[in-house]
């Protein structure tokens, strides 16, 4: 028989709307969207994004991810810049503020998560990251 319940993609898709919604509780304060928080994190490991990358990391559509890239400069976490060899594109770099964040953000989003799954051992955690 047939239960909604016991579907594998919408228990999966529950699970993504109660973490993202939790995203969005850990990261209010610092006034990012959970997709800023993923653009944010990319540019720590790798200093500079295209806009094309920007929609690869966020699964957006190009509009959406103009007005958050306008929003990130405007609230100083981003520089943007046109890219060299085409005017069209932009190159987004971390500002001082955007790099500073790297400092508290991932470890108050580990505690803020940690909670959320103390019920699973670190072997359990890794076993559903590697699923």
């Amino acid at each position: 028989m047939f239960r909604l319940t016991n579907q594998l993609g919408f228990n999966i898709n529950r699970v993504a709307l109660l973490f993202r919604r939790e995203l969005i509780r850990a990261l209010k304060e610092y006034d990012l969207s959970p997709e800023q928080w993923q653009v944010l994190a990319s540019l720590w490991d790798r200093q500079i994004l295209s806009q094309k990358d920007v929609a690869h990391i966020t699964l957006q559509d190009a509009p959406s991810i103009s007005r958050m890239i306008a929003r990130m400069e405007r609230n100083r976490f981003i520089n943007v810049q046109p890219s060299s060899q085409d005017r069209r594109l932009k190159i987004i770099s971390l500002s001082s503020k955007g790099a500073a964040l790297k400092k508290t953000l991932p470890g108050l989003l580990k505690g803020h998560f940690d909670s959320l799954l103390k019920d699973f051992s670190k072997r359990e955690q890794q076993q559903l990251l590697s699923l």
